[in-house]
Parts: structure tokens; sequence; C-alpha cells
């Protein structure tokens, strides 16, 4: 038996477990969190010995598809798989299945807004892209519902979270018989065996899942996750949560969490960030991994019509001088992202709710989410993994999201030039949690795979003239996008020439092939969402939930055939690449429309 960082090299259950428990002795119980402490009860050989105890005890849970999930792409990957007949098992974060438009808190789904010309011609992208036969069909039969009751205009769809879920919740129920969700549970590490391709295979994803205690509040997310996830990673029972430790068996896994923790947790080849020389570069060897695209915690204002007495603001916000209208008026911020329209109308009204989801606002740029490679790796081998995030960022993130509701609330004037700060109001039931913060943070870059044969999406696959009418038809495809390229920088970072330049792509209907959901390194893991095999260029065109939502089903259906049909690798799958794809269709376009014309033209 070889313990090699997150590769657990064994045959036998004891091995492993003696492995484990070799491991566990790594852990400290204390995590910082610079000028804050999380604390998890006893003493570091208590830990220890608690931890080595919950391994022992973990349950076993066999499934023929796991997803480990927690965006978009992961409640799509998991409906369709399960839809296909296989055996599901997700397992999801929080308590909200959805990701970005759910626990990440951002209901008002991102279609294509631009036009590409060229010459007389005119390709208009926006209607393209909003064409119900290029909308995955369960996704366009939840919107079709929903329609917009925010009447914002970011969108042609915003709704409030609970209406999305409750949609959701009749997808589950399908196919209840093949989908099981573990609510509430994180991915904390990776059993691996050599596969005969001379990669690895997973031959199971351990978990923690945690269950809230009689007398917490909003469930549990009464705490803001920067203060909470060192718990949520934790396998012993605290004040909030009791535990249980989870082993999850399955012959292929998905991996399709917001944070790409499945690649880090098993050692595969990634990229993060810009560390890319040029477009499309896999060596990880040329930029930064600490710049890429900043991210965001959401939240819900209501607009009262009577007054309410807030209380101050209970944090310190970072850098409150990023607060910005941007020469827009708070109406028109107010209208972006709005889920509820009071008067039906465009214009703001007492009794609407909307989210803040702002560019000049709540948007933090001044320190990146993610660990550096060397750093996530250490949190691995060390048995100390938390999603390989940066807490202080977190935190940091947290406070100027809060900062940014007093500042808008201090702006904010009626007709008479009277002060509206007493009638917008934070409305903590739309995120489900007490702080009145997203359950997690809306993010727009992960940890990105390395498929096979190091194989990534670059911008020159989905961009050109407009009269191509669509990106590179790959022969693999499983799934269709479109948007404009959309970074939004992290601060005091130098992005190299071809990207500081990203507007000047045109962006066009494009394609996901099979091979983007794969990882050179490790032959039964499907990948999904913002951690698909691509470049930094492009993942800012394909990070958005509609795109999330067809690449997931894609995903779902190549999982599902692998395990039904017994197939070893993802290179086995790539070779029966048209069996799959002639389920595929059944759930998510792969072709355009366009025009009542399909593309590419069919032989």
């Amino acid at each position: 038996v070889t313990l090699t960082g997150a590769r657990i090299k064994t045959m036998e259950r004891a091995s492993r477990l003696w492995c484990l428990a070799l491991l566990a002795v790594l852990f400290t119980n204390n995590v910082l969190c610079a000028s804050y402490k999380v604390h998890v009860s006893g003493s570091s050989e208590d830990e220890r010995v608690a931890r080595e105890h919950a391994r022992r005890e973990a349950r076993q849970v066999t499934c023929d598809v796991v997803i480990a999930g927690g965006s978009t792409a992961a409640l799509a990957a998991a409906l369709t798989s399960a839809s296909e007949g296989a055996h599901t098992c997700l397992i999801e974060p929080t308590n909200w299945p959805g990701g970005q438009l759910a626990a990440e808190g951002l209901p008002a789904p991102d279609f294509a807004f631009h036009t590409l010309k060229e010459g007389t011609f005119v390709l208009p992208v926006y209607e393209i892209d909003r064409n119900q036969s290029n909308i995955t069909p369960n996704f366009y039969k939840i919107l079709s519902y929903l329609k917009d009751p925010g009447q914002c205009w970011v969108s042609p769809h915003c709704f409030e979270i609970q209406d999305f879920l409750g949609q959701v919740n009749i997808l589950i129920n399908e196919v209840k018989d093949k989908l099981d969700i573990y609510y509430n549970t994180v991915v904390h590490l990776a059993s691996m065996e050599p596969s005969i391709s001379g990669s690895h295979k997973i031959t199971s994803l351990w978990a923690i899942q945690r269950t809230v205690k009689s007398g917490v509040a909003c469930d549990g997310y009464d705490v803001r996750a920067s203060k909470d996830l060192p718990d949520w990673y934790s396998p012993t029972d605290s004040d909030r949560w009791a535990k249980q430790v989870l082993e999850f068996i399955a012959p292929v896994y998905v991996e399709a969490t917001a944070w790409g923790e499945v690649l880090a947790l098993t050692n595969a080849t990634y990229l993060q960030g810009i560390d890319e020389r040029f477009d499309g570069d896999v060596t990880g060897q040329g930029g930064s991994t600490q710049c890429g695209q900043a991210f965001t915690y959401n939240f819900a204002e209501t607009y009262s019509k009577d007054p309410v007495k807030e209380p101050p603001n209970p944090t310190v916000p970072p850098h409150p001088e990023f607060y910005s209208f941007q020469d827009d008026t708070w109406q028109k911020i107010w209208t972006y992202r709005r889920i509820k329209s009071a008067s039906n109308s465009l214009d703001a009204a007492a009794g609407d709710v909307t989210v803040q989801d702002w560019g000049g606002g709540n948007d933090y740029p001044y320190r990146y989410l993610f660990l550096n490679k060397s750093e996530a790796a250490k949190s691995v081998a060390e048995d100390q993994w938390q999603g390989g995030i940066d807490l202080l960022a977190l935190d940091e993130a947290e406070r100027h999201a809060l900062g940014w509701h007093y500042f808008f609330k201090n702006h904010t004037f009626d007709s008479n030039h009277t002060s509206l700060y007493d009638h917008i109001v934070l409305n903590s039931t739309q995120m489900g949690t007490c702080h009145g913060l997203s359950k997690l943070p809306y993010i727009r870059d992960s940890r990105r795979s390395v498929g096979i044969n190091d194989f990534v999406i670059k911008i020159t696959d989905i961009s050109g003239n407009a009269t191509q009418m669509v990106g590179v038809p790959f022969s693999d495809r499983l799934a269709i996008g479109c948007y404009d390229d959309d970074i939004h920088k992290t601060l005091n970072c130098t992005y190299p020439t071809y990207i500081q330049h990203f507007e000047d792509y045109q962006i066009l209907p494009y394609f996901l092939p099979f091979r983007a959901m794969t990882s050179k390194d490790v032959s039964n893991l499907v990948v999904a969402g913002l951690s698909m095999a691509q470049s930094f260029l492009t993942n800012a065109a394909t990070r958005l939930h509609p795109v999330e939502w067809s690449g997931g089903s894609g995903a779902g259906v190549a999982a599902s055939y692998m395990s039904l049909n017994k197939l070893a690798s993802t290179t086995d799958a790539l070779a029966v690449i048209q069996k799959i794809q002639a389920r595929a269709v059944l759930y998510t376009p792969i072709d355009w429309s366009i025009w009542d014309k399909v593309y590419p033209p069919q032989a």
C-alpha cells in the first residue's frame, strides 16, 4: 500500500482504512483565518482519533454514478444520469441544489446578449441563444413556468429561488427511484488505484454529511460560510452539526463541484486562474494562479412600503472605496436583477425584491478565492481539505457585500429626493440564511481540468467571423452554449496581452465536446461545469447558467452510459461517442438551430 498526496492506492478496504488512519495523524484541530480563529473542539490527538474512528465507522454508499456537486451543471447531470436509468448519487454541499441559481444566489439566468456583424451580414446571437430549440428541454420547462416575475433587464427570466427550487423538486421526483441526493455533504478525500490505461481511477470518494442540531437557526445557515466551512469539512460533531462520514463507491464519478475539488483531491492536472502563457497552454507554468475572475456574495433586498429600522452593519467592509453606481441610477441597479416586481413594470416600486450582483458593488476583486496549487496540495496531503479556498478572501467578500447593502440604501431617494434608507431592507428569507448573504459565493472561474491528450477548448474554438455562424463543430460534441467573453478582473494583477483584449473576440454559438469533460489523469472521471477542460478565456464565455445546464446534461449522459455499459475509461467512451450522442440529444441540443437550419449541416 502506498500513500502519495491525495492518491491512496489500495486493493482492500482494510488497507485503505490503515492508510487513512496514518493520514489522520496529520490533522490539526485549529484552523486560522487571518484575524479570527475557527475552533474545532478537542486536542489535535483527540481530533486524530475522532477522524480515524469516523472513517472506520463510515457508511458505504454504492451507486452507478457519483456526482460531486454544488454547481448548476451538477444538478443537470444528476437529473439526466438518473433519467437514463443509472442509480445516481448527488453529493450536494448545501440544502439547495442548483449552484448559481440557488445556493450562490443568482436566480437570473444569463443568456447571450450580443450581435455579430460582418459587412452587411448580421448574426443576432442573442435571439439564437434564446430560441427554444437551442435550450435544454427540462431547463426550458422550468423557465417557461417561472417566466419573469422580476421584470429585470439583465435576463428574460428573473425569479425567486424558492420558486425555482419548487420546479426542481418536481424534476427530482420524476426520477426519485434512481436519484439519491445527499444534502449538506462535502467531499474531502479520494481513494485511487492505477488503471489499465496508465492513468489512475477513483475507487471511492469520501464525504462528510452534516445534520443540523435542534435549536440551530436557519437550518444551520445562521453563520457566514467563512466561519462555518472548517466545521463542514470536519468529521467530528460540533455544537451545531452532527456528522456522518460516507464512502461513495461507483464505477464512474463526475466532477461538478463549484470549486473543482475532485481535481485537487485526486491530484489530477488542472489549470487555475491565468496560469497560461498563451490561450490553450496546458503546462500550468505561465502566469499566476492567484489572478483570475472576481467573485461575488449575492444578497436580496426588499423595497418596503413602511420604514424598517435595520441594525447597523455588524461588520467592517474592507474596501468601501470600491463602491460605485458606475454612472447608473439606483433604480437601474435595482431593476438589474430584480426577482419580484410589485408593480409589474420596469420602475422600482414598494414591494419589489431584488438580488444585488453589481460589478461596482458586491463584486470582490481584491483577493482571489482559491488557494495556490501548492497550498491546495498541502491541505490534501495533510488531511486538512476545506474546499481549497482562501477563507480570508471569503470573509472579506462577505463583509464587502454587507457593506454594499448599507452603501446602496444610503444612496437611494424617491422622486421628492427623500431618503429611502429605512425602506431598502436586507431580505434574508430569499437566501435561506440568517445573515442575508447567499449560502455560498457566486464564482466565475474555478480549477479547470486538462482533458485526455492534453485537450482544452481554446478561444479560437468558440469565436470567429459572423458568417461562420458557429464555432468549431467538434465531432464529439455533447452540448452547446453561447455567451460573450465576460471577465471581472481581480485587482493588482497583470493580465497578458491576449487576455487584456478579451473583448475583441467575437463569440459564436459554440459546442462543448466530450473531450472537455475528461481528465488526462483520472480515467473514470467525467468533468462538468466550470471545471471543464478549457482555457481561461473560454471559461469566460462558458460559465453561465444555460451553458452549465446543457453541459451538465451531456456529462450526465456520458457518465451513465459509461457505467451502464461497463466502459472502464473516458477513452473507451470517446471510441463510442456516436452512441453517447444518440442518447444526449434526448436531453440537450448538441447542434444549433439557426433560421430553420441546423448547424453544423447534417451529412
